[in-house]
């Protein structure tokens, strides 16, 4: 089903809204159409739910309440102690009913646009993060650099916002939605493994170019919390081992990632190397045989290497 003409909801956002939740909401629908147009999202719906995000915002907290009791609308504890929370759920709500929303990624857009969710789509970061940068916000501390790095890395962007959000909301012991925190703690954890999994790409092209044999990948963020990833390899002989070891290094220290300890390289009969979430084991023959560490972390999840070089991230 076509969805709504834009023009039809910026007029009817004018006559719903007061002229500063209006400026706002204009401002709001621009930031998300320019993200929408850096990230590759559909730029319409990124408008739409820019433009409607706040549809709910000037209703009174009773006429919300109405509205979710009406149509069995959920509300959470921090909902009913502030019902100018509801806002959102409202008005994705009035999105479908009044204004003839059907697609579920811009609703969700709306209803997520305060607290977030784990696992956001890209309209919905989009939005979002567009609600706390747009031109007219002023209060919010580091907003210049954030507004750059929105441009740059969206979930670097997100993290921190979140991080500002929650902290002010602490700072003032105000009532702090959970769902915000478990925003915040998936897409940081999120991108933590995807900077992990960079990395390790890395790693595994700079083992192939020294014709390293047998790589194999260990997912072990599940089962440790020395590291995300375990990956092994081996040499013929201790000047290939050294130079696997060698050349991971400076692969990774160009990429703007920092060894924190080697072992074993003098010997170069089992060289490791901790790169925090990353830790590279490069062994000879011998010694990989004899060690046998995809037996000992066989409760890990054993990645195929091909596929994962071909992941984008």
């Amino acid at each position: 089903m076509k969805e709504p003409d834009l023009k039809k909801i910026r007029k009817a956002m004018e006559k719903e809204l007061d002229p500063k939740r209006y400026e706002h909401t204009l401002g709001v629908a621009y930031t998300a159409a320019s993200l929408a147009m850096c990230y590759g999202a559909d730029l319409n719906s990124a408008l739409i739910a820019g433009m409607l995000h706040d549809c709910a915002k000037c209703l009174s907290n009773e006429k919300k309440i109405s509205i979710c009791k009406k149509h069995d609308l959920p509300i959470n504890p921090a909902e009913e102690k502030n019902p100018f929370l509801l806002h959102a759920k409202v008005g994705s709500y009035l999105a479908s009913k009044k204004y003839g929303v059907t697609d579920p990624d811009i609703l969700n857009a709306i209803l997520n646009h305060t607290t977030g969710r784990p696992d956001m789509s890209l309209l919905e970061k989009i939005v979002w993060l567009s609600d706390y940068i747009e031109p007219g916000r002023k209060q919010a501390p580091n907003l210049p650099e954030i507004r750059r790095i929105a441009f740059e890395d969206l979930d670097k962007a997100l993290i921190m916002a979140l991080e500002n959000t929650l902290s002010y909301l602490k700072g003032g012991n105000m009532e702090i939605d959970s769902m915000t925190q478990k925003t915040y703690d998936f897409i940081k954890r999120r991108k933590r493994m995807t900077q992990a999994a960079k990395m390790t790409q890395l790693a595994i092209a700079a083992l192939e170019d020294k014709k390293a044999e047998d790589i194999t990948l260990i997912d072990i963020a599940k089962v440790s919390v020395l590291a995300d990833y375990f990956l092994i390899a081996n040499g013929n002989n201790r000047n290939q081992v050294q130079a696997m070891a060698d050349n991971v290094d400076e692969q990774l220290t160009k990429a703007g990632y920092s060894l924190k300890s080697m072992e074993g390289y003098p010997t170069g009969n089992w060289i490791l190397m901790d790169y925090g979430d990353l830790v590279v084991h490069v062994f000879d023959r011998q010694n990989r045989l004899f060690y046998d560490l995809e037996r000992i972390w066989r409760d890990g999840e054993q990645i195929d290497v091909d596929a994962f070089l071909e992941e984008k991230l």
